[in-house]
């Protein structure tokens, strides 16, 4: 009896171990079912258009695919299927076996066979369908469609012309100064040769051009190629150029034109573009120059003067502010080393001249100063006028008969200083009558804004807006034309200094020890200023020597005292005794003088 009872309670338990045991759920799949959550359509991509070219029967076009998650043991195939674009999918009319009998995740045909495939589908010659495409997965029992549907459209073979290369130029990325004026400056477009299909019409090209940011769907223009258009090559001069960028709106000179160009050949009804775009990157420039005097009658290295970028008067008119000694002489000149191109005197007085290419007798400076110069070729009119950039505003009236004097630094480069105050505006201006703001001829008064697209860079364009200096400052402003296509401005704070071995910072322009000068007004500087023996020079912004005045004579220790001229990076002024001096400058009559204090 004892035995049935133990028996029984081992029963017992061994029934509830079994029931708080957890079931092992077998986790491989056993179904026959395919996995199609990560089988996607790779290429072509939805919306594409696949133009099959007769001239390349052979060369391949390939869809692909991910693969879809198989079930147990069964391999997948694929085939590619297609609709009408307005179809079922599910009740596709088109079908193709993917490679390797239907294993690998794309289908390769060749151009020739995939329009053979179509024309026994129906799709006429030379025609165009647009088709729903996708693909299913098999695995014997199961089929499966992906989730992806695209939309394709396939062009039959017509005229064909084979894939090509361009040659060159190379890509301009840092751009490319030209002279679109030169008769002989060119760029050699050349490509490899485009062959069309056999029996096919030849094969004719064009150049196509963009803006850099544009595409070639609507080019910027476009050029025929040599031979009415049947040479893999393009000969076209920088003058040609310029005028079909003018033609097509690119007017604005003082801009890098950024563009891009390709090749589009065409056999009868088949464009077929280059495989390769290249970048082209331009200045346009166009160039004249004095030679005199001012550079030692030196034909062959002449002065580059300002062209007027004014649309009416680009290449017809030219200026420059210079400094001239009294009797200098000089004339214009078209091309370097070419007396041909030189522009003299032929008549006229008080610095209003007649000239003509080739001919006229130099032209002479009577007094020494700044000019503006001017040569008008529309008129063959040359302008010698008294005038110099300074600066007219807020803060002297608007007044453009007197205007703020701009001193000059170098050629074409003047600075001017204008007071402090709040809310100041200006522009720079070369003066004239009252209220002068005619510039409508290029004898007339020259003025500058601020230009609306670039920093830093001035416009004379009637829109340029107003100039303006920080609150409060003393602040010098720069106006530069070295840089002939843009005309810029800086701003510093307005100082000068006394730099040199006569002062206690030395010749180190960045020094704290710079005796430094207070500004009076109307360009004059002053202070008292213990020297020792040694040198000095005036400096006008630290930590560059691109700013200062020296003495006007080789050696300058003759104007100590009794005062003398200043120039830009003129000669160093000799202290011989130490002492206290009163010094003094005049940046508007390039004069100083040194006073040793009693």
């Amino acid at each position: 009896m004892r035995s049935i009872t133990i028996a029984c309670r081992l029963m017992v338990f061994s029934l509830l171990l079994a029931a708080c045991q957890k079931a092992d759920f077998d986790k491989t799949p056993t179904g026959e079912g395919i996995d199609d959550g990560s089988f996607r359509i790779k290429s072509p991509v939805s919306l594409s258009t696949i133009a099959l070219n007769s001239a390349i029967p052979t060369q391949n076009v390939v869809f692909s695919w991910s693969s879809a998650k198989p079930g147990v043991n069964k391999p997948l195939t694929y085939k590619w299927i297609a609709v009408p674009k307005d179809g079922n999918i599910n009740e596709f009319k088109f079908e193709l076996p993917a490679d390797n009998d239907g294993k690998d995740t794309k289908l390769t045909i060749t151009q020739e066979k995939l329009d053979q495939f179509l024309a026994s589908k129906g799709v006429t010659e030379k025609g165009t369908i647009e088709l729903k495409w996708s693909v299913q997965a098999s695995n014997g029992e199961t089929q499966v469609i992906s989730e992806d549907v695209a939309i394709l459209t396939l062009k039959c073979f017509q005229d064909g012309a084979t894939p090509f290369m361009l040659y060159g130029p190379e890509p301009i990325i840092d751009p490319q100064a030209i002279d679109f004026l030169s008769a002989t400056g060119k760029f050699n477009f050349r490509w490899q040769k485009s062959v069309p299909k056999t029996g096919g019409p030849a094969v004719k090209y064009r150049v196509l051009f963009a803006l850099e940011a544009n595409d070639f769907s609507k080019p910027l223009f476009t050029i025929e190629s040599d031979n009415n258009g049947n040479d893999s090559g393009l000969v076209l001069t920088y003058k040609r150029l310029n005028d079909s960028l003018n033609k097509a709106g690119e007017t604005d000179l003082t801009k890098d034109d950024r563009l891009k160009w390709t090749v589009q050949a065409t056999s009868g009804n088949w464009n077929q573009q280059s495989d390769n775009i290249n970048a082209l990157n331009l200045v346009r420039e166009v160039k004249f120059y004095i030679y005199g005097s001012i550079n030692g009658n030196n034909i062959n290295d002449p002065v580059r003067i300002i062209p007027d970028l004014n649309p009416s008067r680009v290449t017809k008119v030219f200026y420059s502010y210079m400094l001239f000694n009294k009797n200098a002489t000089f004339k214009f000149l078209g091309l370097p080393g070419d007396a041909g191109t030189a522009y003299g005197v032929t008549g006229g007085s008080n610095g209003e001249y007649t000239t003509a290419i080739g001919q006229g007798s130099n032209i002479t400076i009577a007094d020494s100063g700044v000019y503006r110069i001017t040569i008008d070729l529309r008129v063959n009119k040359i302008y010698v006028q008294k005038k110099a950039p300074g600066t007219v505003g807020s803060f002297q009236g608007w007044n453009t008969a007197s205007p703020n004097p701009g001193t000059y630094i170098s050629r074409n480069k003047f600075s001017s200083v204008i007071p402090s105050g709040t809310g100041i505006i200006f522009k720079f201006h070369d003066g004239g009558g009252a209220n002068d703001w005619n510039d409508s001829e290029p004898n007339l008064v020259r003025y500058w804004g601020k230009d609306k697209k670039q920093e830093d860079v001035l416009s004379n364009a009637g829109d340029a807006g107003n100039l303006s200096v920080p609150d409060n400052k003393l602040t010098r402003v720069l106006w530069d034309a070295s840089d002939y296509r843009k005309l810029k401005y800086k701003t510093f704070d307005a100082a000068m200094y006394l730099i040199g071995s006569a002062t206690p910072g030395g010749w180190s322009n960045g020094s704290d020890l710079l005796p430094a000068l207070t500004y009076q007004s109307n360009g004059k500087w002053k202070a008292n200023v213990t020297l020792i023996p040694g040198e000095f020079k005036f400096l006008l912004v630290k930590n560059t020597w691109d700013y200062n005045y020296g003495g006007t004579a080789p050696d300058a220790s003759g104007n100590l005292l009794s005062g003398g001229g200043v120039k830009p990076d003129g000669s160093n002024i000799i202290i011989s005794t130490g002492g206290t001096y009163t010094v003094e400058i005049d940046e508007i009559s390039s004069t100083y003088k040194v006073t040793l204090v009693p």
